[in-house]
């Protein structure tokens, strides 16, 4: 008994043995290999590192470069024409002063200003005055251009005597073969990246080298003016004997018994961005990481014999871990349905208190109860939901259903938040859909729910796109595959998170979209009622443009009726809206509104008639002036974007007029470009507010009342400010047209006022796309950024204001290129955009060919008055061109009937060239001056 005890122990003892050496051949194995695969991997790390870090570099530094190599190409170029032209030194002398104040505050704040020697004198664009003995034809900045004619020449970096800044400076000759012009630049800007790149751990040293191998800037600054071709055996020879002597991107080296990974990024003019890596601790670490893992094997098959004689031990507590996650659920699907009961009854006890309730704070503490106590509802029922998953509850219960009621009930829960966000919400559904099917209602408008509000809050600007279709099954008859998809301009999702979409708890770019609510369940959720229903989510992502989220499910027919137009029954739900009641009524205020854009001037006279407010506009910076100075206003907008002077200058020009009376009146920019700091900018430029583009009725209302004077301000009478009802033909026609060419009507009419500010705002539109296309294409040819960005920003406001949000975005694009002074944007766009601009004027002259345009807003008395002295001024000085112009700009209005006769009177001779008669008939000596 005994013996077979003992032999019994003995083969157990072998058995372990050999476990042992099998469990210890297995680690050994596992520890190579992952030590290959980490050496691998931190290896791809450092080079990943230092090629993100010296493209990066590289970006910033070829930017800010081409940059200033357009400001001096684009001052060769003008200097040319005015050499040609024998401008006088005045001249050469204010454009350089203009140019550099121009370009130093709107593009590179780091540029000192333009100078050169132009006509056998010294230029300064900051007026600086050399001192006697200083001659400019023996600088650096003129003799090496002057060696390289024609060609823009990028002298060597150096220190600055006064400022201690490193310098660069930029020269090129001009036209008549002996003026040069240059510019001097500051290169802290580059400095402060390679040492940024150093102190964030990114690189263990920065810097730009010059087509010579000298140092432009380093991490070290120190190192800056080194020529590296010139050093044997230092750290900086090594680096450029091997960029000489590869044609790879990156490449390692060892110096004094280091290793380091060098990755190179190639910049324009030979010049090249290097960010280096010592890798010599990291790869040591490894070394030390491999010998203490081997150490750590033997205590690892130690620990697996004790495992394996507790085995059943931990078995046991394995049993009881997924029971206690089963009592976690059961706890959490309990726990979130008893928290559901009275939320639900406090959101109804509420809807009674909105529903009977006149008082307006009541009802104001009751809106915000609403919307806390839906956000509340819906993080509950996300666990909820992700509970009965998770515990195995959730079931897919199958129904008739109607579809149209389920897209209309996602309809009206989406529209109301992305108009709250300023965004556009869609619906492209297939009328041929059958509208009766049989599948889980509820879980596919929940899926499809949480896909539009997730579009919502992650989306800022544009819009969110619910398209709907269908598919037959040939091997199935009796059912389809709905197809549904959710589209937004949102900030899209990158490549690397896209595995985390589905991740509970978990949200993407945390720290970015921390100010969105959720909990991070909603895609999990949608994802596993998708597999539940036999399908699954796709997504597609651009980072930064938007996402579109789409799934298809089998769905049984029970019906042939189509859904049918269930796009333009949504539009005519969306008609029947409440009606608008202006908030205030203040006959006695008057306010003046300054922009350069006439659609402009008369959608905001729409805005505010209702009020009873009355408006002066203007359109110029300099007109605005001239009317303060005449008159006391209570309020003023001024545009921000107007050619010659634009908000900012006008504004600091009455403000700085100790005579103007409306030194102190409250001013409010006007502006299209809604963007983070906006706000603070135009604060700290002198406004009190800012409104942005295009306006929002009840916005500008509550502005409004913010700064009119209290004492003017009476409280809204019932009835009055309704909108009128007018027609203009063929509505339904009129919105299938408009919609083709993706204009929203709503939007427009929301922007405007009334349908019939709105008709003739869309005119002026149509009527306007020959002369604007040929001013742009002019502008576009003689590479006149300055009123090519100016005009495609009036088109851009234009374009918001009727509904073409998606032609105003291609806009705001150019407009920004246009800013940037990106021609390259602008070449490649400009043509594409042209012929969508063009694309309108078809469509809209079928909406205009039966369209009665009787109904125009009517000229005020201020404005037959400045058009009078006008015409008066440009038939004195025999200006047809003028006088043409005057009489088209005012065919947007109707003229008053007290002005008709002598307004007639006085076209009829502009069209006969009677100068002569135009300013008898204003200076009262003939009978013809109206009745």
């Amino acid at each position: 008994m005994k013996s077979d005890k003992t032999r019994d122990e003995k083969k157990l003892s072998l058995r372990n043995t050999l476990i042992a050496v099998v469990v210890t051949l297995f680690f050994v194995g596992i520890i190579f290999m992952y030590y290959t695969m980490l050496y691998s991997e931190k290896r791809s790390n450092i080079i990943k590192s230092g090629e993100m870090t010296a493209k990066e570099s590289a970006d910033h530094i070829d930017h800010y470069l081409q940059t200033n190599i357009d400001a001096v190409n684009l001052a060769a170029f003008t200097l040319d024409e005015m050499l040609t032209e024998h401008r006088t030194d005045k001249e050469i002398q204010d454009y350089l002063v203009g140019q550099s104040t121009a370009v130093r505050s709107a593009v590179i704040e780091n540029m000192t200003g333009l100078y050169g020697y132009i006509n056998g004198r010294f230029f300064s664009g900051t007026r600086w005055e050399p001192p006697a003995d200083y001659v400019a034809t023996d600088r650096p900045w003129y003799t090496k251009p002057m060696e390289n004619p024609g060609e823009l020449t990028i002298l060597d970096p150096y220190v600055d005597v006064q400022s201690g800044n490193v310098m660069l400076a930029l020269g090129k000759t001009l036209c008549d073969g002996e003026s040069v012009i240059s510019v001097d630049v500051s290169l802290d800007q580059i400095q402060k990246l390679t040492e940024d790149a150093v102190r964030s751990g990114e690189s263990d040293a920065e810097m730009l080298l010059n087509n010579s191998c000298t140092v432009v800037a380093h991490s070290d600054k120190d190192e800056i003016g080194k020529n590296y071709n010139e050093e044997i055996g230092t750290f900086g020879a090594e680096i450029v004997k091997k960029v000489d002597g590869t044609d790879d991107h990156y490449f390692e080296f060892s110096f004094d018994d280091a290793d380091y990974v060098v990755y190179v990024a190639d910049l324009q003019n030979g010049w090249h961005c290097v960010s280096v890596k010592d890798a010599t601790n990291v790869f040591g670490s490894l070394n030390s990481i491999l010998l203490i893992t081997i150490t750590v094997v033997v205590i690892i098959v130690v620990i697996i014999s004790i495992i394996m004689t507790r085995s059943n031990r931990y078995l046991h507590m394995s049993t009881r871990a997924i029971a206690a996650n089963e009592a976690k659920s059961s706890f959490l699907s309990n726990m979130s349905h008893e928290i559901r009961t009275p939320i639900n009854a406090m959101l109804g006890m509420n809807e009674m208190i909105l529903r009977e309730s006149d008082e307006q704070s009541i009802i104001t503490y009751s809106e915000n109860i609403k919307a806390a106590g839906k956000n509340l509802l819906g993080l509950v029922n996300d666990i909820l939901d992700f509970s009965k998953i998770e515990a195995g509850k959730m079931e897919i219960i199958p129904v008739d259903y109607d579809l149209s009621a389920v897209v209309n009930d996602l309809a009206n829960m989406i529209h109301n938040r992305a108009e709250d966000k300023g965004l556009i919400f869609r619906l492209k559904i297939d009328k041929n859909i059958p509208r009766l099917l049989h599948g889980d209602e509820v879980r596919i408008k929940q899926v499809i729910a949480n896909l539009l509000t997730n579009a919502v809050k992650y989306t800022e600007k544009g819009s969110v796109t619910l398209y709907m279709g269908y598919r037959k099954l040939n091997s199935d008859p009796d059912n389809i595959l709905l197809t549904v998809s959710v589209k937004d301009t949102g900030i899209g999702i990158k490549e690397e998170d896209m595995q985390k979409l589905f991740s509970k708890f978990e949200r993407i770019e945390e720290d970015r979209n921390r100010n969105i609510e959720g909990t991070g369940l909603g895609m999990g959720i949608a994802g596993n009622l998708l597999e539940m229903m036999g399908s699954k989510l796709n997504v597609e992502s651009v980072y930064g443009l938007g996402s579109t989220f789409s799934f298809s499910v089998k769905q049984q027919v029970q019906g042939t009726d189509p859904i049918g137009d269930y796009e333009e029954s949504y539009r005519e739900s969306l008609a029947q809206k409440d009606r608008y009641h202006e908030k205030f009524s203040a006959p006695d205020a008057c306010i003046l509104v300054v922009d350069d854009n006439p659609m402009n001037l008369m959608v905001f006279k729409s805005l505010v008639k209702q009020t009873g407010v009355k408006t002066d506009t203007a359109n110029s910076g300099d007109e605005g002036i001239s009317l303060t100075r005449n008159k006391l206003y209570d309020l003023i907008f001024l545009d921000h974007m107007m050619p010659e002077k634009d908000g900012i200058e006008t504004l600091h020009e009455i403000r700085e007029d100790t005579d103007n009376q409306n030194r102190n009146t409250p001013s409010i920019c006007l502006t299209a470009n809604a963007i983070s700091g906006a706000r603070e900018k135009y604060i700290s430029a002198g406004f009190d507010d800012y409104l942005t583009k295009p306006i929002d009725p009840d916005t500008l209302e509550e502005m409004m009342l913010a700064y009119l004077p209290k004492d003017k301000i009476q409280k809204r009478q019932a009835g009055i400010g309704e909108y009128e009802e007018t027609g203009s033909g063929n509505m339904e026609s009129m919105n299938s047209i408009l919609s083709a060419i993706s204009i929203d009507t709503d939007a427009g009419l929301k922007n405007s006022g009334t349908m019939d500010s709105y008709m003739s705002l869309l005119k002026i539109f149509y009527e306007s796309i020959d002369e604007k296309t040929e001013e742009l294409n002019r502008f576009f040819k003689e590479d006149d950024l300055k009123n090519y960005t100016i005009k495609v920003h009036a088109l851009k406001s234009s374009a918001r204001i009727i509904g073409a949000a998606d032609f105003g975005e291609k806009a705001q694009r150019l407009e920004d290129a246009g800013k940037a002074d990106d021609i390259g944007y602008i070449r490649g766009h400009h043509v594409a955009f042209m012929t969508d601009y063009e694309s309108f004027r078809e469509p809209l002259s079928k909406v205009f060919s039966g369209y009665d345009d009787t109904v125009r807003p009517e000229a005020d008395p201020d404005i037959i008055e400045g058009v009078l002295e006008e015409i008066k001024a440009a038939a004195e000085d025999m200006d047809c061109e003028r006088l043409d112009s005057i009489f088209e700009e005012m065919s947007e209005y109707s003229i008053p009937q007290d002005s008709a006769k002598l307004y007639e009177n006085l076209k009829d001779a502009s069209d006969r060239y009677e100068y002569k008669k135009i300013v008898e008939l204003l200076s009262g000596n003939t009978d013809g001056a109206g009745e």
